[in-house]
């Protein structure tokens, strides 16, 4: 009787693994760089990955650590929503791992700048936006403390957010934390 409760157990177990992606399935990939941000004595490593049944519908993080290894920043979103700007149409051709590979390495390779080199939000406008020529303009500060940071000229990270939309980052000199300083699109 132990035995075929065995041979019941073992088949029921290889009923289930045939049912289970296989190890080369699914898209499980990374793209990563160095940058100086939070700290000038060590650089930070922005990594961005891939991850889903297929590279067509992985989900995609972007995430800032310091050198230490913490975790800064991270930002998700999925692979379509940041290429196409939704979900997958029907009968969307597949996503290669290259295709992924590229994307991933061009996410990574974020915008370094600094705060300074943003608009200027000017005493007579309303939101900063009507102070913007190109784009619109959105920051979560008033304008007195957005123009404090603005000035300080402090190093701003910047990365996509969508398939039209910016983010840009700051390390917040009050707290010592990161910060969204400023989002901007069309």
């Amino acid at each position: 009787m132990r035995a075929l409760f065995l041979a019941a157990a073992v088949l029921a177990l290889g009923a289930c693994a045939d049912q289970q992606p296989s190890a080369n399935a699914g898209c499980a990939r990374a793209a990563s760089q160095e940058v100086t941000w939070s700290s000038d004595a060590a650089p930070d490593t922005v990594t961005a990955r891939a991850d889903g049944p297929t590279c067509g519908q992985a989900i995609v993080t972007l995430a800032v650590r310091n050198a230490a290894g913490d975790a800064l920043w991270a930002f998700s979103s999925t692979y379509y929503d940041l290429t196409a700007g939704g979900a997958p149409p029907e009968g969307a051709a597949p996503v290669s791992g290259d295709e992924i590979d590229r994307f991933l390495a061009g996410w990574a390779n974020v915008t370094m700048s600094t705060s300074g080199e943003l608009p200027e939000w000017r005493e007579d406008a309303a939101t900063l936006t009507e102070s913007a020529t190109t784009f619109a303009y959105d920051t979560p500060f008033d304008r007195e403390i957005y123009e404090m940071l603005r000035q300080r000229n402090l190093r701003t990270l910047c990365f996509a957010a969508a398939v039209e939309a910016t983010q840009c980052l700051i390390v917040d000199p009050a707290s010592n934390t990161p910060a969204l300083i400023v989002t901007y699109g069309p």
